[in-house]
């Protein structure tokens, strides 16, 4: 109150100084005009007043001058009588002419004052609603709309949320950030408020002893929060414009609560759809893949050892080699599971090491040997390729997929190839099969989990080779495609990022490596 009390009396005196400003000017400008001149020197500080200090100065102001005009320059001087009734004339006009210009300068100081407010309060909703809008975290939206709030009305904002576990309110965000707790007058206001959805608290029929006022942030039928406001200067109120504000800032917060909730429920069942469908894509597969090796393996199994004496040496070969390659096919098979779930889960890092990628393929073909046996492989590597800091199991995993890939849908003794080469920075590894080309819609859909090719043949597989593939290059920081034409088939390629290369060359023995680095072209069989 002293604080607003000491403005009020300097708006007077400011009056007062301008008014005598006018005075001197006016008698220093009296031999050179007649006192109806000077009498309209008195009206600029009426404007100024009214347009700077209100209504109250600018009429202090006229009846001023009317007594410094009568005093100081109306005969006689130094006197507040008058010898002419002209004079009164010229006193009663000036004073209607400055209370109008006055008044109107006034109001129309008001109404600029409105305008900018209403200008600023649009801002601050624009701002809020586009930074509102550029969230994607519920705590970030209401630390924005406490600090929007807090430095528009220039109040201490709280947002406080009902805690479900127990029956408290907690605070949510605070502007300027404090950690205490809503005591217990607060909690039982906010309790309210969250309640009735009605404002309460200072300033309103509702509470009014409490020291803050508690909004409430809600929609239609539901309140979501409640906001508290805690002027700076606890005499102060919230004015009726500035709870029109409140409620603005509050109705968007409630529509952004609201949207981050339905977009989290919709996250959930879209989750819970893929999660329906990996599901059912698991079932259909394990019921399909693990019996079909399992069949076999008990069929073999259950032949060589009820028909011990019908079967020769040869046919006891050709069920041993059944049972081994379909233990491979099922062991592959859970192989590949357990690695999805590694990706899906985070849990597979590469741990990487300076790899040569020639080593690579070596070991990969000499794992595929069986796989290949009926198609011809070509092999082109140029000469010093540079060393890539990869996992060499996991690369090596990434090959073998892509090879058994090559071979279910390659013809009989047809041909696949492996080749590598450095490009900008990169090293990238090809696998080509001369299988159907792969249509264009489905070049994206061939790394999803469980799709498979449409084909006119039975493909065995779980659809999960390529997506294992595509996490793991992934996770290297590489990328993987395909692309596909009637002329050649389908070239899987795979980028590697290649970082400087070790300041030493790793030792390699005598005879290891060296023919694989020498041989540019190989054609295996």
């Amino acid at each position: 109150m002293a604080k607003y009390a000491r403005i009020f009396v300097q708006h007077y005196l400011w009056t007062f100084l301008a008014v005598t400003i006018v005075t001197v000017v006016g008698k220093i400008l009296t031999p050179f005009f007649n006192l109806t001149n000077i009498v309209l020197l008195y009206l600029l500080p009426v404007l100024i007043s009214a347009v700077r200090w209100g209504r109250g100065p600018s009429f202090f102001a006229a009846f001023l001058g009317v007594l410094a005009f009568d005093f100081l320059f109306v005969p006689p001087v130094f006197s507040f009588t008058v010898n002419e009734t002209r004079d009164l004339f010229v006193f009663a006009v000036y004073l209607i002419v400055a209370l109008v210009t006055g008044t109107m300068a006034t109001k129309l100081r008001n109404e600029l004052e409105k305008t900018r407010q209403r200008e600023e309060r649009t801002h601050a909703l624009y701002a809020l609603s586009q930074e509102i809008a550029a969230k994607t975290d519920l705590p970030q939206v209401l630390e924005t709309l406490v600090k929007t709030v807090s430095e528009t009305i220039r109040a201490h904002v709280s947002i406080l949320v009902s805690d479900p576990e127990d029956d408290i309110v907690r605070q949510a965000a605070s502007y300027p950030p404090q950690h205490s707790s809503p005591d217990g007058k607060e909690q039982a206001v906010a309790h309210w408020v969250l309640e009735h959805g009605l404002s309460a608290g200072k300033g309103t029929e509702i509470l009014r002893e409490a020291s803050e006022l508690i909004f409430p942030v809600k929609t239609e039928d539901k309140t979501l929060a409640v906001l508290t406001i805690k002027m700076n200067n606890e005499e102060e109120t919230v004015s009726l414009e500035q709870r029109q504000l409140i409620e603005a800032f509050a109705n968007l917060a409630a529509m952004a609560i609201i949207r981050m909730r339905l977009a989290k429920e919709a996250e959930q069942a879209k989750w819970l759809a893929e999660s329906e469908k990996l599901h059912r894509a698991l079932l259909n597969s394990v019921s399909h893949d693990m019996r079909t090796p399992l069949a076999a393996i008990t069929g073999a199994v259950t032949s060589l050892i009820s028909e011990k004496g019908v079967y020769n040496e040869a046919n006891k070969d050709i069920l041993l080699h059944t049972i081994k390659e379909e233990a491979h096919r099922m062991n592959r098979f859970i192989a590949n599971l357990l690695d999805m779930v590694r990706l899906e889960s985070g849990i597979l890092k590469p741990k990487t090491e300076w790899c040569d990628i020639q080593d690579i393929i070596g070991v990969v073909l000499r794992e595929t040997k069986e796989t290949l046996q009926k198609h011809a492989v070509r092999v082109n590597i140029p000469r010093e390729l540079p060393l890539v800091k990869a996992d060499f199991i996991l690369i090596e995993q990434v090959l073998i997929n892509l090879l058994e890939n090559a071979v279910k849908y390659s013809p009989r003794d047809s041909e696949i190839s492996i080749s590598a080469y450095y490009h900008d920075n990169k090293l990238l590894v090809t696998v080509a099969d001369p299988g159907p080309a792969i249509p264009l819609i489905e070049r994206y859909r061939v790394f999803d989990k469980f799709y498979r090719l449409h084909s006119s043949k039975h493909i065995s597989g779980t659809g999960l080779g390529l997506s294992i593939c595509k996490g793991i290059i992934e996770a290297h920081g590489g990328q993987i495609w395909v692309d596909s034409s009637p002329e050649y088939g389908n070239r899987f390629t795979f980028s590697l990022p290649v970082a400087e290369s070790p300041s030493e060359e790793p030792d390699i023995k005598e005879g290891e490596g060296n023919a694989t680095r020498r041989c540019t072209h190989t054609r295996y069989r």
